[in-house]
């Protein structure tokens, strides 16, 4: 069993001159990659890192991302990127529960959250990618002196049951959640996936994902097994679909993977249509709902790409996927979550505890394979809830992830998200799925995005609420998208009340932020 910081080693060996990441001007090659990851492993040793320690990385997008993963792996440690646009208060919380010692970080973050964190932070030491003045009660440790050792430094004991990283979403009480990451789940999944896509040395990947958002692992560590090109995507892009657009043709990008909002909105404002993409070969999209007028303008000018649409959790990695067809129907669709992958089980439960086998059948989607992660971080009862035993068996010792997400077969087998476990919503007696309602919508020619939250109310259980972001130089009528969504919906559905506005809110992961519009909704 080999280690996921071993996949760079073996490449560097098969290929040391073959560029191996690439951020703007600057790039490096494989064993320039190996040889500072090297170093910076080594800086951390003499500096009392140790087998298992977590090392946050709280940096924007850069090379020294990449170098820094690949050396606290090699260190023996694990590693926690930190999001360098959440609150201060957040990062602390997330440094403390995990109790990071030492972080790569630069000056202006550390300047950010030191005084945040008080006397109780437990941060004692940074290494900084740039010289910076004194931090007080953190040493500050230059990234000049790391030495460009040839050889990775002899890591203590470490097996493919170690953590690796740990990655945070949100949690449903407000804290974030840790989950933890073994080399043997990540690897089950990178291996799987680079052979099943055919990633290879041909091949420049698009990391759009930021570093503390699962789509990373794909687009780093599949590249990296398959010696090709990881091509970060500097973070102002997403703002600019035109300038995003330029990108992937400049950068002869052969595979995407990103949430499906940013698909969309470079469909609706990339202008592809003056550019063509003929390497662009996987598009894979993620996340919120992806309409599918904007995936017939992708198809277009993307002609030969292969299109998939991929479903995961942070705890069990992506497990489904559905390859859209070639040709896609007219009516507002919703497009199946599909199939598992290989090396994947998946199966989902009914109320009565039976397993659902039937076209039309409900049931809650559970994972089992070795992808699934070791639990919550220092979260003992949140653990037990969500991995527990295979319901099938419970006496087979097998450990699944119960993902909380509703699902139902279609007549081809393939799996459809039909809503979350924990947020079903009710108005008037009625239980609603909001995303049915944003398929609606989203069918508006004019509409670039639509979003649906719910607002508990006594009387009710729950009001209806959408927002929707209109195309450039549109006006939308409120009671024509009300008559949308009573031509295709019952009237217990329709939105109680429709906000028309410019862009919806995006989490720092690209997704729709449905919290920031729950937060902002005034009755």
């Amino acid at each position: 069993m080999y280690l996921l910081q071993q996949l760079l080693t073996q490449s560097a060996a098969r290929f040391p001159e073959r560029q191996a990441v690439l951020f703007k001007e600057r790039a490096l090659s494989y064993q320039e990659l190996e040889q500072t990851s090297n170093g910076l492993a080594a800086l951390l040793i003499s500096h009392g890192v140790r087998r298992g320690d977590r090392v946050g990385i709280l940096l924007n997008k850069s090379i020294e991302c990449v170098v820094a993963v690949f050396a606290i792996l090699k260190a023996g440690a694990v590693y926690v990127p930190l999001d360098p646009a959440s609150p201060a208060p957040r990062l602390c919380s997330i440094i403390n529960h995990c109790g990071i010692r030492l972080a790569i970080a630069s000056v202006e973050q550390l300047e950010r959250i030191i005084p945040e964190g008080g006397e109780g932070l437990k941060l004692e030491q940074a290494v900084v990618t740039a010289p910076g003045g004194a931090i007080s009660k953190v040493k500050l440790i230059p990234w000049e002196n790391l030495e460009q050792e040839c050889c990775p430094p002899l890591s203590p004991q470490v097996c493919g049951a170690s953590p690796a990283y740990i990655l945070h979403t949100s949690g449903s009480t407000g804290s974030p959640k840790g989950v933890v990451i073994s080399h043997l789940n990540a690897l089950t999944f990178v291996d799987m996936a680079t052979d099943f896509f055919a990633i290879g040395a041909g091949d420049r990947l698009a990391n759009h994902a930021p570093l503390h958002f699962d789509l990373s692992i794909f687009d780093i560590f599949c590249a990296i097994k398959g010696g090709a090109t990881v091509v970060l995507v500097p973070e102002s892009l997403s703002a600019f679909p035109v300038r995003l657009a330029e990108f992937l043709e400049r950068e002869e990008i052969t595979v995407w993977n990103s949430v499906a909002s940013v698909l969309t909105k470079l469909a609706d404002q990339g202008a592809l249509e003056r550019l063509t993409l003929p390497r662009l070969r996987l598009v894979h999209f993620s996340g919120d709902l992806m309409p599918v007028k904007y995936l017939k303008v992708l198809k277009r000018f993307m002609p030969a790409a292969a299109f998939y649409n991929i479903y995961g959790q942070t705890e069990a990695n992506s497990s489904l996927f559905f390859r859209l067809p070639e040709q896609l129907p007219q009516e507002a669709w919703k497009i199946p979550i599909g199939t598992p992958f290989p090396n994947f089980e998946v199966f989902a439960m009914d109320e009565d505890g039976e397993v659902v086998t039937e076209p039309g059948s409900e049931g809650e989607l559970h994972v089992l394979s070795a992808t699934v992660a070791l639990g919550y971080w220092n979260d003992p009862v949140r653990t037990a809830a969500h991995f527990t035993p295979d319901p099938r068996n419970p006496a087979s010792h097998a450990r699944v992830y119960r993902t909380g997400d509703m699902v139902r077969l279609d007549a081809d087998g393939n799996f459809v998200f039909s809503g979350r476990k924990d947020h079903m919503v009710k108005s008037k007696g009625f239980r609603i799925e909001l995303d049915e309602i944003e398929v609606v919508l989203n069918s508006h020619p004019e509409i670039r995005q639509a979003a649906v939250i719910a607002i508990p109310d006594d009387l009710t259980g729950s009001r209806i609420v959408a927002y929707v972001s209109h195309v450039e130089g549109a006006v939308l009528e409120t009671a024509d998208l009300i008559g949308l969504c009573g031509a295709h919906l019952p009237k217990y559905m329709i939105p109680e009340r429709i906000i028309c506005c410019p862009t919806l809110p995006v989490t720092s992961n690209s997704k729709i932020d449905r919290k920031a519009l729950e937060r902002e909704f005034s009755p």
